[in-house]
């Protein structure tokens, strides 16, 4: 995992905008006194609605900080910064009942549970927005038991910064506003980096990840693939056999000739209503394995062609006599093998190949 960008986020973009201009504004309304608190809480609630803005955005996949929108600041349309306070007075509530009814220790217990907890608290009420899974226990143990080794390195990245504010407490006001809120932020994207990184243990699905955009890019080409073959039936339809051949060929070799492409090409030729180019296709798709030494392969191919038309055979005799031994020898397929020899002698008339080719055939008739 690639941790660094995660806690850095904050700094870039939109993101190092909001830190800068809310610190200034968080100073403003401290120096006001109590005329200021007010504007403190409004900026307080806005910057926390911004921090799950920024996690969703890093869950989803987004390396970019989101730009802050006046929509996103809608008292009625985020409401997870006041759910999540509402779960720190629940916690408050009851570590004060603990110490009061069972003393110091059991309370100290409980709060280190629920430090330990609350980031996984917070994983998921950013993504189910559900006060009530983000206290139960069981939800609780399953965040943490997914993001595995993750979460203590968020945990971790938690306690640094706590260490390192207490450590510049005595820091200029506006700065310790900075350094703070930035951990803040950090935290947020950090804890959003780590579902996004473990999204596949966690069933998450994002917006941008490598598959996704290994899938984009496979549709495109599909689609492009989709349209040369289909050109390329056009023209077969209406008789320009010698330019719809040309196309086909012209996008294999855009592609490398590749084994997946044929593969895919003939399976597409099946369905044409003239057999000769899924017969002529298949004969080079047969000379390219078995030029690989994937003869297994090929034999596959030309059986599964022979069911389709009978009177389909391999390009050369070398090419038919090897695999008809290989369909006696190894293949389990006299059938195959037959058929490949059956009009041999006449296909390859000549060839020097034809009396082993005889030799096979009568052993096979026997």
């Amino acid at each position: 995992m690639k941790t660094l960008p995660h806690l850095l986020r904050p700094t870039r973009g939109a993101a190092a905008g909001v830190l800068i201009v809310f610190a200034l504004l968080l100073n403003v309304a401290a120096k006001a006194g109590l005329v200021g608190i007010p504007l403190a809480l409004i900026l307080t609630s806005w910057f926390f609605k911004y921090a799950y803005i920024l996690f969703d955005h890093t869950v989803w996949g987004y390396d970019e900080p989101p730009a802050l929108d006046i929509k996103m600041l809608n008292p009625l349309d985020e409401q997870r910064p006041l759910a999540q306070l509402v779960i720190l007075g629940l916690i408050y509530a009851a570590v004060k009942f603990a110490e009061a009814r069972l003393g110091l220790a059991v309370a100290v217990s409980l709060a280190a549970v629920a430090a330990l907890f609350f980031p996984a608290s917070v994983a998921i009420l950013g993504l189910e927005r559900n006060i009530f899974k983000a206290i139960y226990p069981v939800a609780l143990a399953r965040m943490v038991r997914g993001l595995g080794l993750m979460y203590l390195w968020v945990v971790g990245v938690i306690v640094l910064y706590a260490l390192v504010l207490m450590l510049l407490w005595k820091l200029a006001l506006p700065l310790m506003l900075l350094l703070a809120m930035f951990a803040v932020l950090s935290v947020f994207s950090a804890l959003g980096g780590a579902l996004y990184e473990r999204r596949d243990a966690l069933g998450l699905e994002a917006w941008r990840s490598p598959e996704r955009t290994a899938e984009r890019v496979r549709m495109a080409d599909l689609k492009a693939s989709d349209a040369a073959v289909t050109e390329a039936y056009g023209l077969m339809r209406v008789g320009s056999h010698v330019k719809a051949w040309d196309l086909l060929q012209g996008w294999l070799a855009s592609r490398g000739h590749s084994i997946a492409d044929y593969h895919w090409l003939c399976d597409r030729l099946r369905t044409w209503s003239d057999p000769r180019y899924a017969n002529r296709m298949t004969e080079e798709y047969v000379e390219k394995l078995m030029s690989l030494k994937r003869d297994g392969e090929a034999l596959e191919v030309v059986a599964l062609r022979l069911a389709e038309d009978a009177s389909f055979r391999p390009k050369t005799a070398a090419a038919t006599l090897r695999l008809a031994r290989l369909a006696v020898e190894g293949g389990g397929a006299p059938r195959v093998a037959r058929a490949l020899l059956a009009d041999f002698g006449q296909r390859f008339a000549g060839d020097p190949l034809v009396p082993a080719a005889e030799t096979l055939a009568q052993h096979l008739g026997r």
